[in-house]
């Protein structure tokens, strides 16, 4: 009788999945082939002025579909994107310590090394990519596969099988390895327990944003990607075992970083349900 019940809230779940990401996906196509490209026939935008608007539009445009989803599919006001800025802040200087520990920890022990300062220059570009990144993946993993996996299946489905999905999306990245499906599993669910907690999308990339932004700043490999490090204030160098360091895919896959997580992770379960913060038995809600 169970599976007998589990199928049509698999299906609903499955048809309001596409639903959403279908309202982002031709909200933000929309905006990019044929309101951007009219933009840059029209007033012939520079390079650079096309970036800003092209992020801009895109911001908007994944905003609208989400909107138009939850207005009109789920039929409820979209409370995730009040702003505040308080426990925005709080989240980006948990994202900027957490990280921190594990880079200055292998600074420390002689792991990481900075070979030169390079200046600020080129940082601004690269942080503007790093927000568009992190907004898009906190508003499709958590606001969108998160929020409804727990409607239908509770939060520890929710929280187990999207970041799983999460780790594996990392997998084609450079430098990765098993332990990536590990350490990027965990801050997955880090970030996860982060929008659980706070109910907030804001919230949650505001922490992503911070996490990213201070390995790219330190010059290190950021989940593989090495083509910023080019733009990075410093210079800097790892040796050492793949497994300490994290080797080409960065310090999220250093064995310090995954202790770390696990621990937060725990922790973060165990005082949202403590508080009654998680919605553990999958009670749909309004």
């Amino acid at each position: 009788m169970g599976s007998i019940k589990l199928w049509p809230r698999a299906a609903q779940l499955v048809f309001s999945l596409v639903l959403a990401l279908a309202a982002i996906a031709i909200c933000v196509g929309a905006y990019r082939w044929l309101v951007m490209g009219a933009l840059e026939y029209w007033f012939s935008l520079s390079s650079e002025a096309g970036v800003v608007i092209r992020r801009i539009g895109t911001i908007a445009m994944l905003f609208t579909g989400y909107w138009l989803f939850a207005r009109f599919y789920e039929r409820r006001p979209v409370t995730e994107f009040a702003f505040k800025p308080a426990a925005i802040i709080t989240s980006a200087l948990a994202g900027t310590l957490l990280i921190s520990m594990t880079i200055i920890l292998l600074f420390f022990l002689g792991n990481y090394q900075v070979i030169q300062y390079r200046g600020f220059g080129l940082v601004a570009g690269v942080i503007g990519t790093i927000f568009v990144g992190a907004l898009v993946e906190e508003m499709i993993f958590r606001g969108i596969v998160f929020r409804l996996f727990e409607q239908f299946f509770g939060t520890t489905w929710a929280l187990v099988i999207p970041s799983a999905f999460f780790g594996l999306a990392h997998l084609g990245n450079d430098g990765a390895s098993f332990m990536t499906l590990l350490s990027v599993t965990l801050l997955g669910a880090f970030w996860t327990l982060i929008y659980a907690v706070s109910r907030n999308i804001w919230v949650a990339s505001a922490n992503h944003v911070a996490w990213n932004a201070a390995i790219f700043l330190a010059g290190l490999p950021l989940s593989g990607q090495t083509e910023w490090r080019n733009a990075a204030p410093l210079e800097s160098s790892y040796q050492g075992s793949a497994m300490l360091t994290g080797g080409a895919f960065g310090p999220e896959d250093s064995i310090i970083n995954v202790v770390f997580m696990a621990v937060v992770v725990l922790a973060l379960w165990y005082v949202g349900r403590r508080r009654g913060w998680l919605n553990v038995r999958g009670e749909k809600q309004a």
